[in-house]
């Protein structure tokens, strides 16, 4: 089993990752198969806050927009692998495009267009 944590608003994938309004988190079973799928009120925006919720809820993987090298560099820290530069499409299309290795993948840097900053 595994998580993955999804920045999200409005059904779908947030272009920057640590001002998400949301959090989608999608199980996974071993065979690659949606056991579950949980949308939660991300924290404040703050220096590690994301980082911090995404390891609270137990999430091993992060599929997302943008962000910045902070971002970048905590999650490597705590060891969640992330999957940056996924399109800002419908969750359930970006999971499904993740999951079967279509998803194309564009810049994952952050430059605070398109996130309401």
């Amino acid at each position: 089993m595994r998580k993955i944590a999804i920045p999200t608003y409005n059904g779908k994938l947030w272009p920057h990752f640590g001002k998400a309004p949301q959090v989608t988190f999608i199980t996974v079973d071993d065979n690659g198969n949606i056991t579950g799928k949980e949308l939660l009120d991300a924290p404040e925006h703050a220096h590690g806050a994301m980082v911090k919720f995404i390891l609270e809820h137990g999430a091993s993987e992060v599929l997302c927009g943008g962000l910045g090298m902070g971002a970048v560099n905590l999650l490597h820290q705590v060891g969640i692998e992330l999957h940056a530069g996924a399109p800002a499409i419908d969750i359930d299309e970006v999971v499904k495009q993740y999951l079967d290795g279509t998803i194309q993948y564009g810049d994952s840097s952050c430059h605070h267009d398109g996130c309401a900053h």
